[in-house]
């Protein structure tokens, strides 16, 4: 049977296949399948839990859920870059679990990695830690080692389509439900494909995809980054943004910060196409978190808010990274 590209149906039986390999890998998991598939139902594209090994060890297990294309291609992904970078003498592999064991089978994709004794620096957007200003450096640190992968360190990665940055009925659709103003919509296209031809030169460096504050680990002094599912080559901005673009509940210290840091440590001669570049990255990201529906009113005020501010800011730079 042919797998379709997308879409949240799950694989038949895959609770039994999840169940039968933990326990043929002698894994007890903190939530079972079960547990897992029931809280989440079919939302979540895979199956996450922290196990412990008969030693009494932690390891982190992951496997595809959804039947589909799409999330089989993102599991063997990460698979290979794992394998790749364990093997590597790049520098961000002191920053990435190891991978310990992995299986690519018929419809059923799992691997198990190490597992940091740290914790997630927040949610996705919400800073849950109380961390110490001095992480923030070390943070840029890993981005910056993050570029300096060489582009075809996967032969199997893909370029990012800039085309997508002008995202033409996402901007109408949001003009005509009375969410963004014309005006700035026409202003932030028009930039974007005056600009497209720079993007698509740009459109060069190895980069995480999802660097959101769930996929940064520490133990209050050392960082990891997990989920490398998402690579791609982009810009050199796009990782930077993307975590910046996620942080509109965090304090806006935090938020300056990183953009202070990150700017520190860019060559001089870079800055310029950082001007171009950071517009553009989190006013196309910002696009997604307008639409994002919260459950709570205020949650969603204060996302539309801070989206919003991106586009009003859009061409002045000194006051968007102050945002």
């Amino acid at each position: 049977m042919r797998l379709p590209k997308t879409g949240n149906v799950l694989i038949p039986n895959i609770r039994k296949k999840i169940e039968m390999k933990l326990e043929e890998l002698n894994l007890k998991p903190h939530i079972t399948p079960k547990a897992f598939l029931k809280i989440h139902k079919s939302e979540k594209h895979r199956f996450f839990s922290p196990c412990k090994t008969i030693a009494g060890k932690l390891v982190g297990f992951y496997s595809r859920l959804h039947f589909n294309l799409d999330a089989k291609n993102k599991v063997i992904q990460e698979i290979k870059f794992l394998l790749k970078i364990k093997e590597s003498k790049v520098k961000i592999r002191k920053f990435v679990p190891p991978i310990i064991n992995f299986g690519i089978e018929k419809d059923f994709e799992w691997f198990t990695r190490e597992f940091p004794k740290g914790k997630p620096l927040g949610f996705s957007r919400k800073l849950h830690q109380k961390i110490d200003l001095k992480l923030i450096p070390n943070i840029i640190n890993i981005i910056f080692e993050i570029l300096k992968i060489p582009p075809h360190f996967l032969p199997t990665i893909k370029t990012f389509n800039v085309e997508h940055y002008l995202a033409k009925e996402v901007y109408s659709g949001l003009v005509k439900d009375g969410i963004l103003e014309k005006g700035l919509a026409n202003s932030t296209q028009q930039f974007i494909k005056k600009n497209l031809n720079f993007l698509r030169k740009e459109n060069r460096f190895f980069c995480h995809g999802d660097l959101h504050l769930e996929n940064i680990i520490s133990d209050g002094k050392n960082l990891w980054i997990i989920d490398w599912e998402l690579i791609k080559l982009n810009n050199f901005a796009f990782d930077i943004s993307f975590l910046w673009s996620h942080l509109w509940q965090a304090k806006k210290e935090f938020r300056q910060r990183l953009i202070l840091e990150f700017l520190k440590k860019l060559p001089k001669e870079k800055f310029e196409k950082f001007k171009i570049l950071f517009p553009i990255v989190t006013s196309f990201l910002a696009l997604e978190g307008i639409r994002f529906k919260e459950k709570r009113k205020k949650d969603a005020q204060k996302r539309r808010k801070f989206y919003l501010k991106i586009f009003e800011n859009f061409s002045k730079f000194q006051n968007l990274i102050k945002i």
